[in-house]
């Protein structure tokens, strides 16, 4: 049975709008129940990007050497970053010996390379399906290895440095940046950037694009509407709840792009089976 996009989207907008007021009922009811919310939160999505990560990988293994196996590299190498961002936030300030403030900086530079990548595979995506354009431009096959061991190799970096640049980044924390939430603006227009490219290049994409179009719109604007509440919640102060309601609603967010990301890869994948 045929699962409608469109239907996917509206459910995901439902959930948008009436888990928020879930977290906030369970915040009312007593902090256990909220906190094994947020603790299934946390593994609901790890997982769905775990699982999301996986398929991807196949769905690209089954593509081979060719232009689609390169571009969609580009897409898996992203989506695993935000499985590793999960087991950075697991492993905590105590094992890095850095604050929650420097937890926060450190996640959310991940957070921008897992964009970078996604803009770059689509953007060579949306060439591929464009009728004017040769499959092949702009497309270097092998160049998405490279820039896998380059992640690699900033991860690397990112899981040792942290506490020894503590000071610099509890510096940035304390200025007028970091008590603005220019990181969470950041990664918010990272996110909508992305995301209002995808939805305004869906008619240049081919089959397989518009196939993965939707779930990936609807993923990456939860990932930037899960910055927005950062912003409304931890820096800007607008929204008045306790810090569990906070980090509730957060996951509420994450659980709706790893659905997104693990829906696209399942069509990823389902594609690359009649390809084949």
């Amino acid at each position: 049975m045929k699962i409608s996009l469109n239907k996917i989207i509206v459910g995901a907008v439902s959930a948008l709008a009436t888990f928020p007021i879930v977290a906030f009922a369970a915040d009312g009811e007593g902090s256990s129940t909220l906190e094994s919310l947020i603790t299934l939160g946390y593994y609901i999505s790890s997982i769905g990007f775990l699982v999301a990560s996986i398929t991807m990988f196949f769905a690209v293994k089954r593509f081979g050497k060719s232009t689609l196996g390169s571009i969609f590299s580009y897409i898996f190498i992203g989506t695993g970053i935000f499985f590793v961002i999960t087991i950075f936030q697991k492993l905590g300030g105590e094992f890095f010996g850095i604050g929650s403030a420097s937890m926060d900086i450190w996640w959310h530079l991940m957070f921008y390379m897992a964009f970078i990548f996604y803009f770059h595979g689509l953007k060579l995506l949306v060439g591929l399906g464009n009728v004017e354009t040769s499959p092949n431009q702009g497309v270097k096959i092998g160049a998405e290895k490279t820039w896998a061991v380059v992640a690699v190799l900033v991860f690397a970096v990112l899981f040792i440095i942290p506490k020894s640049a503590d000071s610099i980044v509890v510096a940035y924390d304390s200025s007028v940046f970091g008590v603005f939430g220019l990181h969470h603006f950041i990664a918010f227009v990272f996110a909508f950037a992305v995301g209002s490219y995808l939805l305004s290049a869906k008619k240049k994409l081919g089959m397989i694009g518009r196939a993965i179009a939707n779930p990936m719109i609807v993923a990456i604007w939860a990932f930037g509407l899960q910055h927005v509440w950062e912003l409304l919640f931890e820096s800007w102060k607008v929204v008045d709840v306790t810090s569990a309601t906070g980090e509730g609603i957060e996951k509420i967010f994450l659980v709706i792009s790893a659905i997104g990301l693990s829906y696209a890869a399942w069509c990823l994948i389902s594609f690359s089976k009649k390809a084949m």
